[in-house]
């Protein structure tokens, strides 16, 4: 399963457009949402997947040359938005999961500005 969802994201980076096309920022949000979901999908252990997730998201963004982000979900508030993002994506529902990390991109994006 592992070796699969690598596969998919390999070919999804491939078709992502350039830099500077205007939908290139709204296509990797979509493309972390995604993965990030997928990952939390298929990864083996009850506990810990969506902090791994954002460790793997953050490789993601570094290897594209983007800033990592900070998906808050330390605190119990914050931990149960982040699920219920996910529980929204298992049925289908990406667009909050994408909210949160294009917010989350976008507040690192301005820091290096």
């Amino acid at each position: 399963m592992i070796d699969n969802l690598c596969k998919d994201l390999d070919e999804r980076i491939k078709h992502l457009p350039n830099v500077e096309n205007s939908e290139f920022i709204t296509e990797i949000v979509k493309l972390l949402a995604w993965f990030q979901h997928s990952f939390v999908v298929i990864h083996p252990f009850q506990d810990y997947n969506g902090r791994i997730a954002r460790m793997l998201t953050i490789y993601i963004l570094l290897c594209l040359n983007l800033p990592p982000l900070e998906i808050k979900a330390e605190n119990t508030r914050d931990r149960k938005r982040y699920i219920s993002t996910l529980q929204k994506a298992d049925a289908g529902d990406y667009s909050t999961l994408e909210n949160i990390i294009g917010l989350s991109l976008n507040e690192s994006l301005q820091k290096i500005k």
